[in-house]
């Protein structure tokens, strides 16, 4: 019996090795045998019949890479449509040891993976030069070098170059080692027409003349750096700023619009230098650069030095596209993606399966050092319902995702691409946000600077992060942090906690269960989380308070808390703090409507307002209860004058209305009527000079939902005004 578990064991060992063998060298993923360091990479454009930048490029690398074996026979990299013309391999002293013949090269159409065969073994730890020159193509839209038009008359059409890399797109553009690991340097030089301008991540050390109206841009040096966070921008654009320093580059007539997003960025930048307490020059780039794109929509870049945003992100036309919604806009982005320089770029992530180490971070930053800076925006309260609200809905399904998969899930370029989401953002945003609140402001930035500081020019992964909140953790109260990290980042959704009441009102029964819009859906209702809780109550309002009482153990079927006297109200989660919903039992929801309804009800926090009519509208989408009991909890609405709930109560009611009968449209309209006459009144149709941000996002929500649902009071004041 003894010799068959040993036998069994030994199977198994074999098993565990063989997979562990085939995830490095099988499959989508590199061996780690070879290392590149830096690539001196060459890239000419071919000038088009019109004048104009041409569908093909000329390209050459040499890459400089080095062996951590001395049995290597042969160096594996990705390449993706490009075809290659010329292999060479130098030795450590640049001579010439072997021209690898075309027909030679092994690839592989699936997986991208270039093998170049070699006929003597790499010597271990000496350098060694790959060379390729090849063709490669440039796209109308996609990844890669991508071409753009603009116009600046009816008659007059400018091409645009420009990069989109991320995530496995390097191999578009050169042969390349296109996993995030593989970080080096890259030294870069681009050959365009004599009436365009190229920029890149770092600045331009010279330019050379090569003939035939050709010119060749040679830029310095770039940080270690992986490969999809290579960029350039080839075009006749104009800089607000120093080429060499900090600017906005656009098409020469956008460049009065460009004041803006200028001060915004310059602004953002001096907030992230104190804040990480490691200022951005210290990173290994000199050169931040912003350049616009027609062909992104609402996305951008996060190039190390040469960030690539959407046109309507930095150009702003006055009348047209400076309004308070458009600004955000412009502020929200532009924080986001530098974010990236510290989380992404100087500390990379180990892999696509924690992609929230990159995106997390920037989607938090984005929202909370912006609200830093530009406080009239609230977007420390916009976040709760266009970032926490947004992914909790998204969360309850059985397509939902955890924060970090599996590495064997996320190997091909699909799977890769599947981890760029909400999940990734959002979720990742509103764990990250979690955490902060429950250790304190204090303790979670000096979390993130020792982070940042440990880990600058290098790859990490979850645990790493880990490692540095947990050594600022309070110590009060106890709670597992290994278990709780990993209950909100490698479990799926989130917990709904069920508060009871006693009849003497001196105690809350806590209990908690996943929650799901269908228990049937196959999604796996058992799992259990590790719970903070906060509240306030009568008895102690202190709202702003989102240290945590205790923690709801996953392994405990209810909590208890119990009070000296006897409660009137209870809130829980102060401030929708915490990754989860509440459902309250009906006496408790009735005294919280009474409260919301009081002047005493003005003080509570607006997330929280928000955070109840939110959990109410998805407990009656799953079926706990009905949406009669949504629409008679909001009738304190009629009470309720800021933007928060109001906004989340719209959102809500947008996915009921759809299912009103013609007949039932009338009542709807009352209802509406009813409730908003406080609201609308206090903001009317009619913009003022005195207007905050808010007051003009109400009087949007207001004029829209009133005169689409034909509110006489609303239809006769937007007469007037039109």
């Amino acid at each position: 019996m003894k010799g068959s578990i040993l036998h069994l064991q030994l199977l198994i060992a074999a098993i565990l090795v063989t997979l562990i063998a085939r995830n490095e060298s099988d499959g989508y993923r590199l061996r780690r045998s070879v290392l590149p360091s830096l690539y001196n990479l060459t890239i000419n454009t071919q000038a088009s019949r019109n004048g104009g930048l041409g569908y093909s490029f000329i390209g050459e690398v040499a890459i400089t890479l080095q062996s951590n074996q001395s049995d290597i026979y042969e160096i594996t990299l990705h390449k993706d449509s490009l075809d290659i013309s010329s292999c060479l391999v130098y030795n450590k002293d640049g001579i010439l040891s072997q021209n690898v013949t075309i027909t030679s090269l092994k690839y592989d159409q699936e997986t991208h993976l270039l093998t170049v065969p070699l006929l003597e073994a790499l010597t271990a730890n000496e350098n060694y030069t790959l060379y390729f020159k090849y063709t490669g193509y440039v796209k109308s839209r996609g990844q890669g070098v991508i071409s753009e038009f603009y116009k600046t008359d009816k008659y007059s059409y400018h091409s645009v170059y420009i990069t989109q890399l991320e995530p496995v797109y390097a191999r578009l553009v050169f042969p390349c080692f296109d996993e995030p690991t593989f970080k080096a340097k890259f030294q870069l030089n681009l050959g365009r027409p004599s009436e365009y301008n190229a920029v890149s991540n770092t600045r331009l050390i010279r330019t050379t003349k090569e003939g035939n109206n050709i010119y060749v841009d040679h830029f310095d040096v770039t940080p270690i750096m992986p490969t999809y966070q290579l960029a350039f921008v080839i075009s006749e654009y104009q800089a607000r700023g120093n080429h060499s320093e900090f600017a906005v580059l656009s098409a020469p007539e956008n460049y009065n619009y460009t004041e803006f997003s200028f001060n915004v960025a310059e602004r953002a930048i001096d907030a992230y230098n104190k804040v990480f307490d490691m200022p951005y020059k210290n990173l290994g780039n000199e050169v931040l650069l912003f350049a616009t794109s027609g062909w992104f929509d609402d996305n951008a870049m996060d190039n190390w030095g040469l960030i690539i945003l959407s046109e309507k992100i930095l150009v702003q036309k006055p009348g047209y596209t400076d309004g308070h919604a458009n600004t955000e806009f412009t502020c929200l982005n532009i924080a986001h993606e530098i974010a990236h320089m510290w989380f992404g770029n100087s500390v990379t992530l180990s892999w696509w399966s924690h992609y929230w180490l990159n995106e997390g971070f920037a989607r938090f930053y984005e929202f909370f050092l912006t609200h830093q800076l530009y406080r009239n925006y609230h977007l420390d309260q916009q976040f709760v319902v266009d970032n926490l609200q947004r992914i909790l809905e998204k969360d309850a399904v059985a397509g939902s995702l955890p924060l970090t998969s599996p590495e064997m899930s996320v190997q091909s370029p699909a799977e890769i691409n599947n981890q760029s989401n909400a999940f990734t953002q959002d979720k990742g945003a509103s764990i990250i946000r979690m955490w902060r609140n429950l250790m304190g402001g204090e303790n979670f930035r000096e979390s993130i600077r020792s982070y940042l500081k440990q880990y600058h020019l290098q790859n990490t992964s979850p645990t790493d992060l880990f490692a540095h909140l947990k050594q600022n953790w309070p110590a009060q109260p106890e709670v597992d942090l290994d278990t709780f990290f990993s209950d909100f980042t490698e479990q799926v959704g989130y917990p709904m906690v069920i508060v009871n009441i006693t009849q003497d009102n001196q105690k809350i029964i806590l209990h908690q269960k996943r929650f799901l819009y269908d228990y049937e859906d196959g999604s796996d209702a058992t799992l259990r989380y590790t719970i903070p809780i906060t509240f306030a109550m009568n008895l102690d309002r202190t709202y702003n308070n989102l240290t945590p009482y205790t923690y709801f153990d996953r392994n405990k079927t209810s909590i208890e808390i119990s009070f000296e006297e006897p409660i009137d109200w209870i809130i829980l989660n102060q401030k929708q703090s915490n990754y989860y919903r509440i459902f309250y039992d009906k006496p408790i929801l009735t005294k919280i409507k009474q409260l919301f309804s009081t002047i005493k009800g003005h003080h509570i926090p607006v997330e929280n307002k928000a955070q109840i009519i939110d959990d109410l509208f998805h407990f009656a989408k799953a079926g706990m209860i009905d949406y009669a009991e949504v629409f008679e909890f909001m009738e304190y609405l009629s009470t309720e004058i800021e933007h928060i709930p109001w906004r989340t109560a719209y959102v809500g009611m947008e996915q009921v209305v759809r299912r009103l009968t013609p007949q039932q449209l009338p009542h709807f309209e009352k209802y509406l009527k009813n409730i908003s006459y406080v609201a609308f009144n206090e903001v009317t149709a009619k913009s003022s000079s005195t207007d905050s941000v808010f007051d003009v996002y109400n009087r949007n929500l207001f004029v829209s939902w009133l005169c689409k649902y034909q509110n006489v009071n609303c239809i006769n004041q937007v007469n007037v005004l039109f």
